[in-house]
């Protein structure tokens, strides 16, 4: 992914409203204990400006839903950061979000999530591309790993923290190896779990009190 760049906020002139960005998406959902009262969703992405060279990456926590429906929102959620109409190409190796959007299944379950996805969708063009999970494209691994980290952090990865994994994986030797990015990612997942395995835990002095204790008489 060399030669790739963050996103800045800009602004575009009258002569641009005629302009369709060409974009990939690359995106991803995890579920940890999937189907369980305590299930732990989250989604990821990455998200290529291609004409432009700009990288945005995504990690949303999506709480108790399950796996499939944790598919449908990465896909939603990755269209939701475009601001204008762009020709979309999105990859993912849920074949039953790829499947369902190209027409071969029918949307019998899920429907408020689907609803979701195809209101996203709008204004679009999109094509649908499936796949193969883990099968080492780094791109769709990255996806992967973000979302993992929203899951198991259980909580949106701040935009601070996604622009610097956003660096870490535009320097990479042409995408084809993303272990600065995961090196980085495991650190801010486990910042993130620190503070809510601390959070609320009283510490006391490892040494004998000096002064009587305010919680005393």
């Amino acid at each position: 992914m060399t030669g790739f760049r963050l996103v800045k906020e800009e602004g575009f002139s009258t002569a641009d409203k005629d302009y369709t960005p060409i974009v990939s998406i690359y995106a991803d959902a995890s579920c940890l204990g999937n189907g369980s009262a305590d299930a732990s969703a989250g989604c990821g992405a990455v998200i290529i400006d291609r004409n432009r060279k700009e990288v945005k990456l995504l990690a949303k926590y999506l709480g108790p839903i399950t796996n499939q429906q944790a598919e449908i929102l990465a896909c939603a959620s990755a269209i939701d950061e475009l601001r204008r109409s762009c020709r979309v190409e999105i990859f993912s190796d849920s074949k039953y979000v790829v499947d369902t959007m190209t027409g071969l299944n029918r949307m019998k379950t899920n429907r408020l999530f689907w609803n979701q996805l195809v209101e996203s969708s709008l204004g679009h063009h999109i094509t649908w591309r499936w796949i193969r999970g883990h099968d080492g494209e780094p791109l769709q691994e990255a996806a992967d790993r973000l979302a993992r980290a929203a899951s198991t952090a259980m909580i949106d990865i701040p935009a601070d923290d996604l622009n610097l994994l956003a660096e870490h994986l535009s320097r990479e030797d042409n995408g084809l190896n993303i272990r600065s990015f995961e090196i980085e990612l495991d650190k801010i997942v486990s910042r993130f779990q620190f503070v809510r395995e601390t959070r609320g835990r009283i510490y006391r002095s490892e040494y004998p009190a000096t002064f009587p204790s305010a919680f005393s008489a």
